[in-house]
């Protein structure tokens, strides 16, 4: 579906599923959008207008106005595999935003599919989120030495790194995984994140070419969303846009409250920071 997010232009969930692994997860987004859309689904089922309960009522329990929680399981959405092969127009793709392609529950004969349908459309690129980079970094390493030399140039591949403790944590991790390019979202940004100093000379925020095991090429950077969203300082986004400005590496800002409103877009010391590497156009809003 085309998406809300601002940084890419669809998304695309041919596995849905997770379960929380960090504080960034608390208020999960993607848990409380299954919550809701089981409901609908469960809702047509009960009516008679639908033959199924739907995917989402496999991973997680409640409802958008009750108790949910995801199950820790995932599921393999079939029906959604082949949606980016109709897709002729070139576009940004966030893969799993209903999950995590590399959840501990997800096989790997399901990410070969995944992987399979964006080798089979170059038109676009794909962009895959993880908070597990250590199952990321099996999967392609597993793959061996012929990936890394034929590295797909149409995948991006990235990481969540909400506070200075899973920066360290996985970053670095990332940073040893071949990809077309490697991005950070600090989102929710929960304190405040050095990204620069993780290695020496900045070297963790300096663009590289395929497979050199160095470098960052994007930073996102959002405030929390949503019920009992936590605060994030304006201090902390300056900190890292500065980080990212010193290196020569493209930062956007997606949301941030101001005066006691969650603004999308917002304005930073006068500016809206809406960069993007030099080959990434977004189609979308």
């Amino acid at each position: 579906m085309p998406s809300k997010i601002l940084w890419t232009d669809q998304t695309w969930n041919p596995i849905i599923g997770c379960s929380k692994v960090s504080p960034g997860c608390e208020h999960c987004y993607a848990e409380r959008m299954a919550a809701r859309l089981s409901s609908i689904q469960i809702k047509k089922f009960a009516d008679g207008k639908a033959p199924d309960m739907g995917p989402y009522s496999k991973v997680v329990s409640g409802s958008r106005t009750g108790k949910f929680v995801w199950f820790g399981n995932t599921v393999f959405v079939e029906s959604a595999l082949e949606k980016p092969l109709h897709w002729k127009t070139p576009r940004m793709i966030f893969v799993c935003s209903m999950g995590d392609l590399f959840h501990e529950s997800v096989p790997f004969s399901w990410i070969e599919k995944v992987m399979s349908v964006i080798e089979e459309c170059p038109q676009h690129t794909f962009q895959v989120l993880t908070k597990r980079p250590h199952i990321m970094a099996e999967y392609f390493n597993g793959l061996g030495k012929s990936f890394e030399l034929s590295c797909l140039h149409n995948l991006w591949l990235g990481v969540t790194a909400e506070n200075q403790e899973q920066a360290d944590i996985r970053i670095p991790i990332l940073l040893q995984i071949p990809a077309a390019k490697r991005f950070v979202s600090v989102e929710p940004m929960l304190g405040s994140v050095k990204i620069w100093e993780r290695l020496p000379n900045g070297a963790m925020l300096c663009p590289g070419p395929i497979a050199n095991g160095r470098g960052l090429d994007w930073v996102i950077c959002g405030g929390e969303s949503g019920p009992g969203a936590r605060p994030m300082h304006p201090d902390w986004v300056r900190s890292i846009r500065d980080q990212c400005q010193a290196a020569g590496v493209p930062f956007f800002l997606k949301q941030m409250e101001v005066d006691g409103k969650l603004v999308k877009m917002p304005e930073l010391d006068g500016k809206v920071w809406a960069e993007v590497p030099e080959q990434l156009q977004l189609d979308g809003g």
